[in-house]
């Protein structure tokens, strides 16, 4: 008996044992170029570069250096053991939302229903998302004011739309609405501006006049609002900072969070106030980004906004003494300090005899062993100036006074910044 040989029979592949396990494809043609060229947090990349040295005082992150409250952290562990650790709404619980919309209407006089809040995890995600929305548009522009926290202007490469800074140094740190007319005025595309009051670096807070100004500018131009107000409760004077939202709500977007209120930052909880006829948008990136925040994070940021307010007082406070103190240091020592009322910053001039903010932060880490931002973590170029914290200590802030002291006179830095 013959056997046939089946002429469809072939013999196994051995391709996957001559592959490459190296191969891989190459990064040019699957990481876009905007995400290749953007630049790491300059914040972050400075801290971990001072953090190596030996004994320094770092006041360099904006970090509350208070816990958070017992009470919020009782009413997690009330979550846990009721299980609350499966999904929530998309938006938030119900339960959160209306205690901000609360909070809002007690305490900021803003009158925004919960149907118009998404909780989100954190501010940042917030800020993506909102912008992730709006600078999807073909031909976006967003509008900026700077100094400005970093991860406005990193939102607006990585969608590819335009970006426009409108420096506020000569104008007291204040946002000018000349400057502002001026650059909607040319703007060709759907304009977004971020405002963020108090700001990140300088501490300056819009006053309601100057948000009224600005706010005009922004209806006439048909441009939309977005406005970073996760300092918005730490603020001298007025108490609490003044919202944009106020007179233009139906073009104001605004981004808050429980992490610099409450002492939260870790517990990644955040929230945004929408329009309307823009939240349900925002709501479909955030949910195909995130698809909801922790459910036991909002029910102990749920308490933290119902009975939080004692809380608040306290910290701030406290935060106004080392204002005070550290302020007062600096300008003993003859350095020249923008006049923070709001948030935890202290936005100072290098001495002359640095070629820009960077170099007087690297002299001062390595020989003071004190640790600020330098000034181009906020500015798209060299900047004269420094960030120094004060979400540190009172103890803390005196020993690095104490250093920056006998730094200066070592270096000759002394008065006005010379």
């Amino acid at each position: 008996m013959t056997t046939s040989t089946d002429s469809t029979t072939r013999t196994p592949s051995t391709a996957i044992h001559t592959h490459d396990p190296a191969s891989r494809p190459s990064p040019d043609r699957v990481i876009p170029q905007a995400i290749a060229r953007l630049a790491p947090s300059a914040i972050r990349a400075f801290d971990a570069e001072v953090s190596q040295i030996p004994g320094i005082i770092k006041l360099t992150l904006g970090e509350p250096d208070f816990p958070t409250p017992e009470f919020i952290k009782r009413a997690a562990a009330r979550a846990l053991d009721a299980n609350r650790t499966h999904y929530a709404p998309n938006a938030g619980t119900e339960g959160l939302r209306t205690a901000i919309s609360a909070y809002l209407a007690r305490r900021r006089g803003l009158a925004i229903s919960s149907d118009r809040i998404i909780v989100t995890t954190g501010a940042s995600e917030a800020l993506s998302s909102t912008l992730g929305t709006l600078l999807a548009v073909p031909g976006a522009e967003l509008i900026e004011f700077t100094p400005a926290f970093g991860q406005y202007a990193s939102l607006a490469r990585i969608h590819g739309a335009k970006l426009t800074a409108i420096d506020t140094t000569g104008n007291g740190f204040h946002p000018d609405p000349t400057a502002l007319d001026r650059a909607l005025g040319h703007a060709h595309g759907p304009a977004v501006v971020i405002l963020n009051s108090p700001s990140n670096p300088t501490g300056t807070v819009a006053s309601e006049d100057e948000l009224r100004d600005l706010a005009r500018i922004i209806d006439r131009h048909d441009a939309i609002a977005v406005s970073d107000e996760v300092y918005a409760e730490i603020s001298f004077e007025p108490r609490p900072a003044p919202s944009i939202a106020k007179f233009i709500p139906e073009r104001t977007v605004v981004i808050d969070s429980a992490s610099k209120t409450y002492a939260m930052t870790g517990w990644r909880l955040g929230w945004l106030a929408a329009p309307a006829w823009l939240a349900p948008a925002i709501l479909k990136y955030h949910q195909l980004a995130v698809s909801c925040a922790a459910t036991f994070s909002m029910d102990a940021a749920q308490e933290a906004y119902e009975h939080g307010d004692a809380a608040i007082e306290t910290m701030v406070d406290e935060y106004r003494a080392r204002r005070d103190f550290l302020a007062g240091a600096l300008n003993a020592a003859g350095y020249q300090t923008a006049n923070p009322q709001g948030a935890f910053y202290l936005y100072v001039k290098a001495p002359e005899r640095y070629a820009d903010g960077l170099a007087f932060a690297r002299d001062l880490a390595q020989h003071a062993k004190v640790a600020a931002i330098p000034g181009t973590a906020f500015a798209s170029g060299p900047s004269p100036y420094v960030r120094f914290s004060y979400a540190a200590a009172l103890d803390t802030l005196r020993q690095a006074a104490e250093r920056i002291r006998t730094f200066t006179d070592s270096r000759g830095n002394n008065h006005n910044g010379q």
